[in-house]
C-alpha cells in the first residue's frame, strides 16, 4: 500500500486560470482532486465552479471511508 504525501498550497487566480482553461478541466479537478460532491457537469456553470474555487459557495466533500 502506497501512502500519498498531500501538500496543500495556495495558488493565485492567475496561476489557476493559466492551468485550467475549460469548464471540464475545472470540474474534474474539483470532483476528483478536491473530492467535491458535484452535480453532473452539464448541470453546473463555469461561474458556479469559479465561486466554489474562490470560496463564495460551498459544497459537500466525499467521505473517504
Amino acid at each position: 500500500m502506497q501512502v500519498q504525501n498531500i501538500i496543500k498550497e495556495r495558488i493565485t487566480t492567475k496561476e489557476f486560470t493559466s492551468k485550467f482553461k475549460s469548464k471540464n478541466e475545472v470540474y474534474f479537478l474539483m470532483a476528483i482532486d478536491v473530492a467535491a460532491y458535484l452535480p453532473p457537469p452539464e448541470c453546473v456553470t463555469i461561474y458556479f465552479l469559479k465561486d466554489l474555487s474562490e470560496g463564495k459557495k460551498k459544497c459537500k466533500s466525499q467521505s473517504s471511508s
